[in-house]
């Protein structure tokens, strides 16, 4: 490939690519991790620049190594720090971005003079970072699984063959004379112009992956519990009633609610009560299956909706419910708290009855097992 136009091509690419993440920022102002990317994109193609001048300019290598050198490094810094910016949403700190700088830039100043060794550290210290980059990817969690393992592959390869082109560079520096870098050079951009241009167009396809995550998160869960929500409930349950009833199986209700929760968030706090409401949810989570569908529709009340189970499953479900809570000590800020619940329940097989007649007759159950002395379960 030819080299000038290999530069030309990943010079313009670069640019061009910082203009579209600093358009999207310019639409979404409170993402501030588009405008660091932007300048990742802007440092790299000032960093190609830069060193490819220095076949021209031969008497400035404070500018053409030095501090091509330094973008080198600073580029995917900077790319890092917009990931992570983007999954904290919130203010990150550039202590670790000005430490790394720092570091490079000292014994840089004392090598810019002899390129081959300058850019053997660079290599060396552009590996580690995107390395540590793809060990980072591992740790986003929230983000969709198809685009981490792409960014962690990318990020995995960048490093892999950064520390390869360090190893290539260190063989030549014991030589007596300067060794020709253009076809190492070369690599460099042909690296960068495949692996940089796939691993920055695939941040907007992450960030707003993750975005739609999280809307759908906010959308379908409470954030408390991180059960389903009220509106997750009534479309996910119906799907359930909408199956079970086509296959003309059995389908049950529950509905709970925590007693004399009034009582504990006056005695003991709000605080204490979300804690006793997250404590809850876990029990009621690690006691259904994957294919029930668990929400917290209200300030203290809950509601299961159990697909093809008989009468006796649902009632053992509610006794250990009833059981677990009751013989579980809440503490909070070590405070004790007895807490209990009172259950009911409706138990359908093919009734046309939709799930919002199912749940109301549940809440009618509900209301007997309170009246009749609570921590404990009825049935409609």
């Amino acid at each position: 490939m030819h080299l000038p136009t290999l530069i030309i091509t990943t010079i313009a690419l670069n640019v061009l690519l910082a203009g579209v993440m600093f358009i999207i920022y310019q639409v979404r102002r409170s993402q501030k991790s588009f405008l660091t990317w932007s300048l990742a994109c802007a440092v790299f193609a000032i960093a190609v620049m830069l060193t490819s001048m220095r076949a021209i300019v031969d008497d400035q290598p404070w500018l053409t190594v030095f501090m091509a050198d330094l973008c080198i490094i600073f580029a995917p810094l900077l790319a890092l720090h917009g990931l992570r910016q983007y999954q904290i949403q919130g203010p990150v700190s550039l202590k670790l971005v000005a430490l790394v700088m720092s570091y490079s830039a000292l014994p840089l100043v004392y090598l810019y003079t002899s390129p081959l060794h300058a850019q053997t550290l660079t290599a060396v210290i552009t590996a580690a970072i995107y390395l540590f980059a793809a060990a980072y990817m591992l740790t986003i969690r929230q983000a969709p699984a198809l685009s981490r393992n792409v960014l962690f592959l990318l990020f995995l390869l960048h490093g892999g063959l950064m520390l390869g082109m360090a190893g290539m560079l260190f063989q030549n520096l014991g030589a007596t004379q300067y060794v020709t870098v253009e076809p190492i050079l070369k690599l460099i951009l042909i690296t960068h112009l495949l692996l940089t241009t796939g691993t920055v167009t695939l941040f907007p396809v992450f960030a707003f992956a993750m975005s739609e995550r999280r809307l759908l998160e906010i959308v379908n869960f409470d954030e408390l519990t991180q059960l389903y929500n009220r509106r997750a409930f009534f479309e996910r349950g119906s799907m359930l009633l909408a199956k079970n009833r086509v296959l003309r199986r059995p389908f049950c209700v529950l509905m709970l609610d925590l007693d004399h929760f009034k009582e504990i968030n006056d005695n003991y706090g709000h605080a204490a009560g979300d804690a006793c409401l997250q404590e809850v949810a876990k029990i009621i989570r690690e006691s259904v299956r994957d294919n029930d569908v668990a929400a917290r529709i209200g300030g203290e009340e809950f509601a299961l909706a159990l697909s093809d189970v008989d009468r006796n499953q649902a009632e053992l479900l509610s006794y250990r419910l009833c059981q677990r809570i009751s013989q579980q000590v809440f503490a909070y800020e070590d405070q004790a708290i007895e807490l209990t619940v009172s259950i009911g329940g409706i138990f359908s097989i093919s009734s046309r009855r939709e799930l919002s007649d199912l749940l109301n007759a549940a809440d009618s159950a509900l209301y007997e097992a309170k009246a009749s002395g609570r921590n404990q379960f009825k049935f409609a």
